[in-house]
């Protein structure tokens, strides 16, 4: 079985490769097998193990695609909105609920929200407390996306208020457990041991997860302190934990090369 993170298993794109290798291996011995019945079990055991490899590399990809779409989401939103409604930023990433981009906002959130779930495709053995906070992750990020924060709350109604709050606390739960998954779901290391690459990919999940809890920090210390409305400053710490949480997506997929294992000789 594939895990889907570092954990009893091994990274996705280290598996793919070693599941790609064995069922190579599974193919050749059934070659060279002259009995029909081994010969029909190397190629069932093949071709298991091929379609092993692909899901793990298809999750790999998927990681990927995550991370891109954390990275972009508060450029596109802020850009965009440039482009229809003039240069003045928002208040925070979820204002652009009520813009031009809302319908990007929400459909990139969704995206996000099914890449969680789908965590639970096959029930992984010692993973249940990954598999809770994924979906509670997935549960959360609908909320954020459906549950739209106030356009002003000076003439906002008592049930829009009330929607306003589940999106708060949809989106603090949300940042919480986006930094639990970089500090410790992806620092978790699988039967190969620690390879350098594995150290320097811990690395960067754990200085993701330090700015993504560093930007909660700073988010309720702003409702203290309440700077000036032409800082942003919401807006700004939320795009610096989202786009933390993509790094560390990216990375969990491989996409930049210098953090993959390299292969053993």
């Amino acid at each position: 079985m594939v895990d889907i993170v570092d954990g009893a298993g091994t990274d996705e794109a280290t598996e793919a490769g070693r599941l790609a290798e064995k069922s190579a291996d599974a193919f050749q011995a059934a070659e060279r097998t002259a009995d029909p019945e081994d010969k029909a079990d190397a190629l069932r055991k093949a071709q298991m193990l091929a379609g092993e490899s692909e899901r793990a590399a298809a999750y790999t990809h998927l990681q990927q695609v995550v991370g891109v779409i954390a990275l972009l989401l508060p450029f596109v939103v802020a850009i965009g909105n440039m482009c229809f409604n003039g240069i003045e930023l928002k208040g925070s990433i979820s204002a652009y609920y009520y813009t031009p981009m809302g319908g990007f906002f929400v459909g990139a959130l969704c995206a996000l929200a099914v890449f969680f779930l789908s965590y639970n495709y096959r029930p992984l053995p010692k993973f249940e407390l990954d598999n809770i906070l994924s979906t509670l992750a997935c549960v959360v990020t609908v909320g954020v996306a459906l549950l739209p924060t106030t356009s002003d709350a000076t003439t906002a109604s008592g049930s829009e208020k009330l929607v306003a709050s589940l999106h708060l606390v949809c989106a603090c739960a949300l940042f919480v457990l986006l930094a639990i998954f970089s500090f410790f779901l992806f620092t978790q290391t699988g039967d190969g041991g620690m390879t350098p690459e594995k150290a320097r990919r811990n690395q960067v999940f754990r200085v993701c997860g330090a700015v993504i809890v560093a930007s909660i920090v700073l988010v309720a210390a702003s409702n203290v302190v309440d700077p000036p409305s032409s800082w942003h400053a919401l807006f700004w710490l939320e795009s610096v934990a989202v786009v933390a949480f993509g790094v560390s997506w990216l990375v969990k997929g491989y996409a930049p090369p210098l953090w993959a294992d390299r292969q053993q000789t």
